[in-house]
């Protein structure tokens, strides 16, 4: 709602006027009251962009859950607005989306808002989406989505994620950690949506998201038109979402078929490993990561089942009976074998005792930044990043010096799991 409506008004009636262009401010709706009186509400064009932008951030349940879900209507998170996109790894804000959001299963959706009255709200704008899509699903990375969600108060977030997740009373696990790893993993196996937002969805934008919500099984592209309509022309009124693009032969197309979208089974090393060969990438990073791996008594491989990105995550026998074992490394081949990497778990390795200690954690952050790999380099917020670094970044003796620091790593956290005893026999 905008402002406030009249008093006693309940209810919410089309008017039958001839709906045309809302710039022609013939639409009209009607609040019907208590006492079955109507307050009519007329067709009003937002002043500038930033004002629909404005009200969409303030009240994220604009997007109509219920009318893309009626089963189970879609709950929304607001992630950030103007989230930054790099076009490569480590790279800075190339472009920027209007407005980042999550839904209650962890599927990003991208939302991109326009007037009717700026003529970029058809091709240029799918265009301009399609980027976004194709390098947030690479290149952000859920350590970042989630520091940009928890801002400057990480405590608060994390509490009212919780209970937006209604997992406020969960006690096993990590319900935040997982989520967000879980919005990496839709992330980079493409299971994202793409919402175009406008006063009014002009008919060429609105074939073409049919179109495309058709034709992309896994992304979900719809369109959402929010009217304005306001009483006497005061601040007084209602705001009315309505979705499009979400026809039946879109539906029937996202719905999948016995087996599809699943492996049958995680992937194993050697796949991962042929994977990045097949590809035409030099293995030799990957041979010497799988190598390390299988030879250390205190690492465990366990393979993903992301249908898209092969890959295997390596954990760490901290030495703690009954405990879970923390992620260390992640080896991943891409989709088309572009960007195979290596993504280092330094913010959880900065978690384990003793590295959650100040001076035994810069020690650490100091030797990674002294591998000469770029992207750790640069990082400034390195201890609290899941960076993902390109396969070439490993080479020339680099990735022996890093799984070096890693055994090191181990050892510390295994021989402050032992306690004094262990220090003494040392």
């Amino acid at each position: 709602m905008i402002g406030t409506p009249p008093p006693g008004a309940v209810g919410v009636t089309v008017g039958g006027r001839g709906r045309r262009s809302i710039t022609g401010m013939s639409d009209s709706i009607f609040l019907v009251g208590d006492d079955g009186v109507l307050a009519e509400a007329s067709g009003t064009a937002y002043e500038a962009e930033a004002e629909l932008q404005e009200l969409l951030a303030r009240n994220v349940d604009l997007l109509p859950g219920a009318q893309i879900d009626r089963d189970k209507p879609r709950r929304w998170l607001l992630v950030k607005r103007e989230a930054g996109i790099p076009d490569h790894v480590g790279g800075g804000s190339w472009w920027s989306i209007d407005h980042l959001v999550v839904d209650q299963d962890a599927i990003p959706t991208f939302v991109e808002v326009k007037r009717a009255s700026d003529t970029r709200s058809r091709r240029e704008v799918v265009a301009q989406m399609l980027d976004y899509a194709a390098n947030g699903s690479v290149f952000w990375t859920p350590d970042q989505l989630r520091s940009w969600f928890e801002g400057n108060d990480p405590d608060g977030a994390n509490t009212s994620l919780l209970a937006w997740l209604e997992a406020a009373g969960d006690t096993s696990g990590d319900p935040a950690g997982e989520f967000w790893q879980a919005v990496g993993t839709n992330l980079r196996e493409g299971r994202i949506r793409l919402v175009f937002v406008a006063d009014e969805i002009p008919a060429s934008l609105q074939r073409l998201v049919e179109f495309l919500n058709e034709q992309m099984p896994r992304v979900e592209v719809l369109a959402v038109e929010i009217r304005q309509y306001r009483i006497n022309g005061g601040k007084s009124g209602a705001l009315v979402p309505r979705l499009i693009g979400q026809t039946s032969r879109a539906q029937a197309a996202k719905q999948p078929s016995a087996g599809a979208g699943r492996r049958p089974g995680p992937w194993s090393p050697e796949e991962v490993r042929e994977s990045i060969a097949r590809a035409g990438h030099d293995a030799t990073v990957a041979d010497a990561v799988l190598e390390w791996a299988g030879a250390s008594p205190h690492i465990r491989i366990t393979g993903g089942t992301g249908l898209s990105y092969p890959s295997v995550t390596m954990y760490a026998d901290n030495g703690q009976a009954g405990s879970r074992h923390p992620g260390v490394l992640s080896l991943y081949a891409s989709p088309g074998g572009e960007h195979p990497f290596l993504e280092i778990r330094v913010k959880q390795m900065c978690s384990m005792p003793p590295y959650d200690q100040a001076v035994v954690r810069e020690h650490l952050i100091a030797r990674l930044r002294a591998l000469g790999i770029p992207y750790l380099e640069a990082d400034a917020a390195l201890a609290t990043r899941r960076p993902n670094i390109p396969l070439g970044q490993l080479a020339g003796g680099r990735v022996q010096q890093l799984l070096s620091l890693i055994d090191d790593w181990i050892a510390g956290i295994r021989t402050h799991a032992a306690g004094p005893q262990a220090s003494d026999d040392a």
